[in-house]
């Protein structure tokens, strides 16, 4: 080309400002106003109706497994393809399945028969009496009575050896219940003895009996120490013949009673649902490192009723508000016209509730390099109690934490909320919610969380008592922070004090 002519086009270009990129401060503005209008795409009514859905009958409390957890699955899956995500490599198109490695009780084999006098009484699962399996299916052993008090404090006592003791559980299920059951059941398996029989207070008749059969249907990993079983009082005192006296002096009268029990298992190779989606980052060598918003979509099932009758315990806080806003946080970012540099993961759990299993699962064997994630962004019941602040749990841990509180301040006006630190230290809670297996990992984690209420683990914990505002307005704070983290060349960092802590409690589980 012509130098003069080369000049002179140069010249155009610069007055007519062809070829010349936007000024700074228009691609700052450009960038704020999509910025807040796919914030803008978060909102109360959409959170309103995702957790209406997913606390619904419909689904069963969301147990891990059940045909409920299924369905909020695909649900998950069908609203992550609607949004623009892709599947990650490694699964069936969105879900991720990991084995859950419990044993199921055989219930139609289950069996418990006393012999006494030379006749034999064989009871009703299910109506009479539960069980709880042990290491061995099937036992037998002559009775002998202990007063539970006796046999949690006595020490010793080898006449326990290869006997099916028998013991009184008054009281009906509660913490103190449940604690004096397993100081029980310990001492028992201790003094080697076969298996323990709790007789049932007379309060505790054949529904109670039904729950806790339901309750010990399943168990994770392989079973050990000794079977136990549950007696409702009317049928131990027709089996050991205790009418008119009490199961002491029966158990030591007519040569006593041997009593011979069966709890068999079997491995039913259950594969748990992850859901996990993906929104490929912007620049070319950014894009291989990862952001990963979590929560856990499972809850605990169907449990005993409540006065209303109630027996679904639906989990709407717990946790599908935090369910909503992931799907929330995934739509507003799809939304983006220009994408952060880094990936994003959506990762939506199962198996929180059963000690969690699917974070675990995620973390243990990632589909991307476990080195590749820079942080992880927990939600767990984020729609109750006060409307105008959340709870970041792991606020002094990492750098996350005094970005969450700039992050906060920037945009007061939308989220309107005061991001408070730990309020209750003492539980511990940075340990005890799927942010933690990132953690273990090493990778810098926080935790969003409104706190317990009343409703916690109960059928009342319903769509209608959700604060749809304040979860909305919780999960645009966590897009604004999530689009911070994924868009600095930076990652977070550990603070020493936190990263110190983490690996004390950890040892083992790192990279």
């Amino acid at each position: 080309m012509n130098v003069r002519l080369l000049a002179l086009l140069l010249v155009v270009m610069a007055c007519t400002g062809q070829g010349a990129a936007p000024p700074a401060g228009a691609q700052t503005a450009t960038r704020a106003k999509d910025l807040a209008a796919a914030a803008a795409t978060i909102t109360a009514e959409d959170m309103r109706s995702r957790i209406a859905y997913l606390a619904s009958d419909e689904l069963g409390g969301r147990d891990t497994p059940s045909p409920g957890l299924e369905l909020a699955a695909e649900y998950l899956a069908r609203e992550f393809a609607a949004a623009g995500l892709e599947p990650v490599p490694g699964g069936e198109g969105f879900i991720h399945r990991y084995p859950l490695n419990i044993r199921m009780v055989d219930t139609a084999q289950v069996e418990l028969a006393v012999e006494r006098g030379g006749k034999r009484e064989t009871l009703a699962f299910g109506s009479e009496f539960a069980a709880a399996p042990g290491a061995r299916a099937e036992v037998s052993g002559g009775a002998v009575y202990r007063a539970l008090t006796s046999l949690a404090s006595e020490r010793g006592d080898e006449a326990l050896r290869g006997r099916v003791v028998v013991t009184e559980l008054e009281g009906t299920p509660g913490r103190e219940w449940a604690g004096n059951l397993r100081a029980a059941h310990s001492a028992a398996e201790n003094r080697g003895a076969a298996a323990i029989v709790f007789v049932l207070d007379p309060a505790l008749g054949p529904d109670d009996v039904r729950q806790l059969a339901r309750a010990f249907a399943r168990v994770r990993g392989a079973p050990a120490g000794v079977p136990a079983f549950y007696v409702t009082r009317e049928a131990a005192e027709r089996a050991f013949g205790a009418s008119g006296r009490t199961l002491a002096e029966a158990l030591a009268a007519d040569g006593g009673a041997t009593v011979a029990g069966r709890v068999p298992v079997h491995d039913p190779g259950i594969r748990a649902p992850n859901v996990v989606a993906l929104l490929r980052g912007s620049d070319p060598v950014l894009r291989d490192t990862y952001v990963v918003f979590s929560a856990h979509m499972d809850h605990v099932g169907i449990g005993a009723p409540d006065a209303s009758g109630d027996s679904i315990y639906n989990g709407a806080d717990d946790n599908a508000s935090g369910t909503a806003a992931l799907l929330e946080v995934a739509q507003a970012f799809a939304a983006l016209e220009e994408r952060p540099a880094r990936s994003l993961i959506f990762l939506a759990v199962s198996g929180e509730e059963k000690g969690l299993l699917g974070s675990r699962a995620f973390t243990d064997d990632p589909p991307v390099p476990i080195g590749s994630i820079v942080a992880n962004i927990n939600m767990d019941m984020i729609g109750r109690n006060s409307p105008d602040s959340i709870v970041a749990i792991g606020l002094d841990y990492s750098s996350l934490g005094p970005l969450t509180q700039e992050v906060a301040r920037t945009y007061a006006d939308d989220v309107r909320l005061t991001v408070a630190p730990d309020l209750w230290p003492e539980e511990r809670l940075f340990f005890r919610s799927d942010h933690f297996n990132f953690a273990a990992k090493e990778i810098p984690a926080i935790f969003f969380f409104a706190g317990l209420h009343e409703d916690y683990h109960r059928a009342s914990d319903h769509a209608e008592k959700i604060d749809a505002d304040k979860a909305a307005r919780v999960a645009r704070l966590v897009f604004y922070l999530g689009h911070r983290i994924a868009s600095d060349p930076e990652p977070p960092q550990w603070t020493e004090q936190g990263l110190a802590e983490v690996r004390a409690l950890t040892s083992g589980r790192r990279r």
